[in-house]
This record gives structure tokens, C-alpha cells and sequence, in this order.
């Protein structure tokens, strides 16, 4: 598992990650309309919670496992890594089931949780985050989606009577 999470690490660092984001943003965009990529920007742009990793300023675990000095911008709470996962690929995941057949939404709900264990695996294995960050990220990344996923689902509903607003989003305009 640890060798799965030395290809994954370089995927989603602070230079990566948003490349790997607008390449997806514009696929989803491609294939399933600006409503869905306007979406998974939202749930890109709640990805920010890693930053207050330099308010709560916990370092990183060391191999001895002592407490060291917090660095800052390079903080071990919480983890980028699983709040990257929980909301992009959890957005894909929730987006699927609307915008594609049943089997592509199983495939990435499945992909997704695959990759969330691998990465919370490795973060732990690899001493870039003590377990507890890994936790915190999932959680607070978990209550993040669940803010996304009622936005999506409330959207068509909050634009009615708005068809320059769903023309933007690429909805039906009645």
C-alpha cells in the first residue's frame, strides 16, 4: 500500500493538486455541462479548509515520534491529501449518479473510497500526518460534502424564475 501512496503523494501537493483540478473541472465541464463543473468548483474551492492548518499550527510526526516545532505553511493538521479526495472524488461520485449511466457511479464511488484508503493509509504510514489529522480531515471534509451535496441538490429548486442564472449553469430554462 505504501508503494500506491508514493505515485498518489505527487498528485496532490500544493503546485499539483489544482492542475489536477482544472483538468478535471474541464472534463466534467465537457461532459456534463456547467451546472456539474460549477459544482465540483464549489467543492474545489471548500478545499481551502486545509488552510487552517495555520491556525491550529501542528506539526508533523517524526519517525522517533516526538513533538517537533510547527513550520508554518507546513502544518500536519489537517490533511490536504484526504479532504482533496473526500470532496473532489465525492463530488464526481454524487455527480455521476445524475450525469452518467449507474455503472460509471459505481465505478467512482468505488474508485474514490479505494483511493481515500489508500491515502489516508499512506499519510499515517509515510509520517506526513499523525492519525488524528487524517481523522480530523476526513471528518470535517465529510460535513464539507454534505454542505456541497445539499447545494447541488437545491440549486434547480433556488433558481426558478431565474432563467438567466440557469442559462448560466446550463440548466433548463422553462
Amino acid at each position: 500500500v505504501d508503494f500506491l501512496g508514493e505515485v498518489l503523494d505527487p498528485m496532490v501537493t500544493d503546485v499539483t493538486a489544482p492542475i489536477l483540478f482544472a483538468a478535471i473541472c474541464l472534463l466534467v465541464g465537457w461532459r456534463w455541462g456547467r451546472h456539474a463543473a460549477t459544482v465540483l468548483g464549489l467543492a474545489g474551492a471548500f478545499t481551502a479548509l486545509t488552510r487552517i492548518g495555520d491556525i491550529v499550527e501542528r506539526p508533523r510526526p517524526t519517525s522517533s515520534g516526538t513533538w517537533t516545532d510547527y513550520a508554518f505553511g507546513n502544518g500536519g493538521y489537517p490533511s490536504g491529501h484526504v479532504v482533496f479526495t473526500v470532496l473532489i472524488l465525492g463530488t464526481l461520485a454524487l455527480l455521476a449518479r445524475r450525469h452518467s449511466t449507474d455503472s460509471v457511479a459505481r465505478y467512482l464511488k468505488l474508485f474514490g473510497v479505494v483511493v481515500l484508503i489508500v491515502t489516508s493509509w499512506t499519510r499515517i504510514s509515510l509520517l506526513k500526518h499523525w492519525p488524528l489529522d487524517v481523522i480530523g480531515a476526513f471528518l470535517m471534509a465529510s460535513f464539507t460534502f454534505c454542505l456541497v451535496l445539499r447545494i447541488e441538490r437545491s440549486i434547480d429548486g433556488a433558481t426558478i424564475g431565474r432563467p438567466g442564472l440557469r442559462r448560466l449553469l446550463g440548466l433548463p430554462v422553462a
